[in-house]
């Protein structure tokens, strides 16, 4: 496979998630996220997670990117690792701007952009490392979900994810509300832990790192707000006040304990 391959049914409607993957939702949120990314921290998480991999990410490694979003993830582990990653995003136009993006930084022979459900899709090699950044909490069935990235992963392979969860079941009204308009699936961190185990991992390591997003999220806002007539050279007042605002109710959401995000590491056995 190379460049953006369609493992999806070209007559389905395109997956944006009610308007948050369109490509100007998209480029929205590049600018809150950073260059190329699409989930929270942009390229401090990537390295929070790196560092948990030491000695695990060397040349040629061979990378599962679900969610993959833009790319940002991606390029990094290439860039940095000498990594090989496929990358893999149920939204088109997540798919199409990555895909530019490699081209653009001469890596299209480093990184494969699929438009595909990992869930669907036949890969021809197993992975070393299946790696996602707060994308999960789209998938319903996270049971069949983390024993299809098992059977995807070399034995010895290791799985690290990021993901939204609640903190309480069930949350506030509020909460549940978001929940409900997003589509989302969040399970408790604790909870997490046990369906990686009951898919055959071990070694889980099951970090409650709320008090990380929250911060992140703060600083996030700021620098949103502090480079206001940068994002207005681009998106309207509309698109501002609106990030601000949601970034606002996860803060919320944190501190009224009803919503967590975790951090999880987990192998499967050699």
């Amino acid at each position: 496979m190379s460049g953006t391959q369609a493992a999806a049914d070209a007559s389905k409607p395109k997956f944006d998630n009610n308007g948050q993957y369109s490509r100007n939702s998209i480029l929205r949120y590049e600018m809150i996220f950073g260059d190329n990314y699409i989930s929270t921290g942009g390229a401090e998480t990537t390295d929070n997670l790196t560092s948990r991999l030491q000695g695990f990410l060397k040349p040629g490694v061979r990378v599962l990117d679900v969610g993959s979003g833009i790319g940002g993830a991606a390029f990094h582990l290439v860039e940095k690792y000498g990594a090989q990653v496929v990358g893999i995003d149920l939204a088109e136009e997540m798919i199409a701007v990555g895909h530019d993006r490699a081209r653009a930084a001469g890596m299209s022979d480093k990184v494969q952009f699929i438009l595909g459900d990992v869930l669907k899709t036949d890969f021809p090699e197993k992975f070393d490392l299946a790696w996602s950044r707060d994308a999960f909490m789209h998938i319903p069935d996270k049971a069949h979900l983390f024993k299809t990235l098992y059977g995807l992963l070399k034995p010895g392979g290791k799985l690290i994810i990021t993901d939204y969860a609640r903190g309480k079941t069930p949350g506030s009204p509020e909460f549940e509300d978001y929940i409900k308009k997003t589509g989302y699936s969040v399970i408790e961190p604790a909870q997490y832990g046990k369906v990686l185990e009951a898919a055959g991992f071990t070694d889980v390591v099951v970090d409650d790192a709320t008090d990380t997003f929250v911060d992140i999220l703060k600083r996030e806002e700021k620098r949103l707000k502090d480079e206001r007539s940068k994002f207005l050279t681009a998106f309207s007042e509309e698109d501002l006040n609106y990030l601000v605002d949601r970034w606002n109710m996860k803060i919320g959401f944190c501190k009224a304990g009803d919503m967590k995000w975790g951090i999880y590491l987990a192998t499967k056995p050699a």
